[in-house]
């Protein structure tokens, strides 16, 4: 299995889990336990903090990715950035 299916995997288990939630809330709603601003309230809530495990999640993966390239010795955008100048200087 490719990394990439892991990640596709995940992104639909979190999908579903935002569809069940919100049901969960208007279930709540319709029998009376939460008040219509109440689960407004606590889906903003979730969603707020969601946002924030999603970036934290962006930055983690960012990183490994970060670390997995430079593990493989690929040249970044600087190192050819540099061997640009370098061959402009040797060539003026």
């Amino acid at each position: 299995m490719k990394p990439v299916d892991l990640l596709y995997m995940g992104l639909g288990a979190a999908f579903l889990a935002k569809d069940k939630f919100e049901a969960f809330v208007d279930d709540l709603e319709k029998r009376g336990e939460l008040s219509k601003t109440e689960a407004q309230k606590f889906l903003d809530d979730a969603k707020a903090r969601a946002k924030q495990e999603e970036e934290a999640m962006n930055a983690r993966v960012r990183e490994e990715l970060r670390k997995v390239l430079e593990g493989m010795g690929l040249a970044t955008k600087q190192d050819i950035a540099e061997l640009k100048a370098l061959l402009t200087q040797k060539s003026i």
